[in-house]
């Protein structure tokens, strides 16, 4: 999130994430540089270090007059940041990113919801992502009784689950 390179492997689209509990959520949007033009998601950054990267995007070209009015959880994308100033920053120009690079910005860090929203062409693209503790037990009591079958027996055998 700092301008580094980051590894393939933190980038998914699961919206179901297992998080250890001290893990926290900051809705974003990424930039991708794709062969047929730009497009902008909504996306989740994790503290972990992992994105969620929504599986729906809109053509950065289709946003030319008004990407500053462009919404990210009713923040508009002029005060976060603009993607051009990102694809600056990552040494594309316009709206051309070097090809296979992402770029994603931030913005209010409370969320597990990313929304973005274009008033002008009347359009909504959202990701809600849901975080699983990973210590959660998510059978508790109700946990079933395992059996196995052993040899010619059928009777109840110990396990250490």
């Amino acid at each position: 999130m700092n301008g580094a390179p980051k590894p393939l492997n933190v980038l998914t689209s699961e919206i179901s994430n297992q998080v250890e509990g001290a893990d926290t959520a900051v809705a974003a949007y990424a930039v991708t540089a794709l062969g047929g033009g730009t497009l902008l998601s909504p996306t989740i950054y994790l503290s972990s270090g992992r994105l969620v990267v929504a599986r729906k995007a809109w053509r950065l070209k289709n946003l030319d007059g008004h990407i500053g009015d462009v919404m990210l959880n009713g923040e508009a994308l002029n005060r976060i940041g603009l993607p051009a100033d990102a694809i600056v920053q990552a040494g594309g120009e316009g709206d051309t990113l070097p090809r296979g690079c992402m770029v994603i910005r931030t913005g209010k860090p409370t969320t597990v919801q990313a929304e973005l929203t274009d008033s002008k062409l009347d359009r909504t693209l959202d990701l809600k992502v849901i975080l699983e503790d990973v210590g959660d037990d998510r059978w508790g009591p109700d946990r079933p009784k395992p059996r196995y079958s052993v040899g010619p027996t059928m009777k109840d055998v110990t396990h250490f689950i």
